[in-house]
């Protein structure tokens, strides 16, 4: 199944996923200004039940109890908003009372992997005299030794240590009115993973750090959705709350001499709200939404570099302080033009407040990151995003094209590094222009359904990281690239309980223009990181009964990518990867038994990648890992 962000990406075709990079990349279109320090903006959103994640460090680190993932690809205007160029997912959790009962669930795998995951799904019964309601609860447990052997001090390194709950009470209040309550914690206590090494030893799973990396990451967050029909229109509204803290401290230099130590702490809190109106989903000719959205972000980060011999009370230290205001207005209409034509068309305005304060501070006189100052400012963007669609269905049933064109933008801001006479690093928002054509088709009695997409996206004042001094950037709105390809997605129910999927993209996503000044490099033509030119994802399921009451419950799931680059200058290219993945086992209904696999024939490829003075250095991907997980139900 499903168990993180790097297996959703690898189902969809011209979407990948580093830690490192966008994180989420989609035909090409993630984020550049990544290694810009602590000010992450992604590209690609991510929502996790309809409430925005502002920082990536703030993301699931694992799926657990979730109902589905859905993504949308290419520039997002009208319901998404900011920062969704590349387009967006969204992580949608079970409903409450769907299905009742008690599920447990252990697993035991390699690298000494441990997975414990208890839920309960249960009818409150009736509040009043028209409430239902009900309440699903989880709580879960991960860990792992770890899957790096670090030569130096003799440890293991990856290793995982995760605690997470979730709790959703929800129903309808009345005939009318429908609530929905959620909220989600989740304690991570771990190294973080970043074990670099030479290439060479990284592809042995093998590290040389003299120090050992220490992780501490609480994310926690809190939704309530209310939605009312009225009759004639519909109102919902979401209310949520989330934040995270993080404190991660890791090797400097990633050799096991005593030289360098580095650490990153964040502290982030947001509280957004949506209103909307909409017009009733009953199949008529006209249909209209339109809503308002505000969110505030309160984010305080450090990053820290220094002497091993230095205490980390006196580390060099590069802070940022930022609140953020985001206030936006939307609508979209939709009008059946004709009995097999349809034109849905959206407006998005967005207005946002920015002031941060920067400051470069060393106790300990070494001036890692560069020499002490402070500076403070404020910066303010505005922006209309629209969108257009047009549905054709040439046919009574089964096929439906499409021509659809948006404009995203990701937005602008302040680096957390000040330029070089001291004075605010203020960067613009960067868009992307999306254009698509495609058809979804039906065919063999809705045994078969294929999908294909043409597409082109222009992405404009690209927000890119300029090295100032080895140890200093800044971001410069200096690059402008497209992207363009084809996708083809297909499913096919080939008998009873027997399914096919496949998921094929083509992407030639490049530089049209990014010159670094600074550096004297011209990246022009270059593939843009992360943007394999080929990606392809299979799966086989099987669910067949073998005996009464017994079914047989298999399934493979293959991904192959092509070369990719990590970086602008392209400086290392990632060879084509080929990942397996298989499971098979049986289901009673009251019980389970699943044997798995992973990475099933132990492929070689990175995770992490960094140019450290011309030196290749990387963390390899987990190898091959086996398993058994057995669930019970009541």
């Amino acid at each position: 199944g499903v168990r993180d962000l790097d297996d959703a990406a690898r189902a969809v075709p011209n979407a990948t996923y580093s830690p490192q990079g966008g994180p989420l990349t989609i035909r090409g279109i993630g984020s550049l200004g990544m290694s810009g320090g602590v000010d992450r903006q992604p590209g690609v959103g991510l929502f996790v039940d309809d409430v925005y994640i502002a920082r990536p460090n703030g993301y699931p680190t694992a799926f657990q109890d979730l109902d589905r993932v859905e993504v949308v690809r290419g520039a997002q205007s009208t319901l998404y908003g900011k920062n969704t160029i590349g387009g967006a997912v969204n992580l949608v959790s079970p409903v409450p009372g769907a299905e009742p009962g008690i599920t447990a669930t252990a697993g035991l795998g390699t690298d000494r992997r441990l997975e414990m995951q208890g839920v309960l799904d249960t009818p409150l019964g009736e509040a009043g005299a028209a409430a239902d309601l009900a309440v699903r609860a989880m709580i879960g447990l991960t860990r792992d030794d770890g899957f790096i052997r670090d030569d130096a001090s003799g440890n293991r390194l990856g290793r995982t240590d995760r605690k997470a709950a979730k709790l959703a009470i929800g129903g309808m209040l009345s005939d009318a009115t429908e609530v929905m309550i959620r909220a989600d914690l989740s304690r991570d206590r771990d190294d973080g993973g970043l074990a670099y090494a030479p290439l060479p030893l990284a592809f042995d799973h093998r590290s040389t750090h003299d120090t050992e990396g220490e992780r501490s990451l609480d994310t926690a967050g809190l939704s309530v959705k209310l939605t009312h029909d009225f009759g004639a229109v519909v109102l919902s509204s979401v209310t949520a709350i989330r934040g995270h803290d993080l404190d991660h401290v890791l090797d400097g230099d990633f050799m096991a001499l005593p030289y360098y130590v580095q650490a990153q702490t964040e502290e982030q809190r947001q509280v957004s709200q949506e209103l909307r109106l909409s017009s009733p989903e009953d199949g008529r000719r006209f249909g209209w939404s339109t809503g308002l959205f505000y969110m505030r972000e309160d984010f305080k980060a450090a990053q820290f570099y220094d002497f091993t011999t230095v205490p980390r009370a006196d580390w060099s230290r590069s802070g940022f302080d930022q609140t953020t205001d985001t206030a936006s207005a939307f609508g979209e209409v939709r009008v059946q033009v004709l009995p097999s034509v349809d034109v849905t068309a959206g407006l998005r305005y967005t207005r946002e407040w920015k002031e941060t304060t920067s400051d470069i501070t060393s106790p300990s006189g070494n001036m890692m990151m560069g020499a002490p100052m402070r500076v403070s400012g404020a910066a303010d963007f505005d922006d209309v995003s629209p969108e257009m669609t047009i549905r054709w269905r040439p046919v009574a049933h089964g096929v439906t094209t499409f021509a659809r064109v948006a404009r995203g933008f990701k937005s602008g801001g302040i680096s957390p590094y000040p330029e070089l006479d001291g004075s605010i690093n203020r960067y613009d928002p960067e868009t992307v222009t999306t254009f698509e054509i495609g058809a979804k088709t039906l065919w063999l009695d809705d045994r078969l359904a294929i999908d294909l997409t043409l597409f082109r996206n222009d992405w404009k004042d690209q927000q890119v990281v300029i090295y100032t001094s080895p140890l200093t950037r800044v971001l410069r709105n200096a690059a402008r690239s497209t992207s363009e390809g084809a996708e083809v997605e297909a499913r096919a129910q080939v008998a009873d309980g027997l399914g096919l999927r496949l998921a094929y993209g083509y992407l030639n996503a490049h530089f049209d223009d990014f010159v670094d000044s600074i550096q004297g490099a011209d990246h022009s033509g270059q593939d843009l990181p992360y943007a394999p030119e080929h990606t392809l994802a299979l799966g086989l399921d099987l669910n067949r009964p073998v005996a009464p009451g017994v079914d047989l419950v298999a399934g493979v799931d293959y991904s192959w990518r092509s070369s990719m680059s990590f970086t602008p200058a392209s400086d290392y290219r990632q060879g084509e990867t080929h990942l397996v993945d298989g499971r098979i086992g049986f289901d009673t209904g009251a019980w389970a038994a699943t044997l798995w696999a992973r990475n099933l024939f132990d492929e070689e490829y990175l995770t992490y990648y960094y140019d450290m003075g011309g030196s290749d250095v990387g963390v390899a991907g987990r190898g091959r890992s086996l398993g058994l997980t057995l669930t019970g139900r009541w």
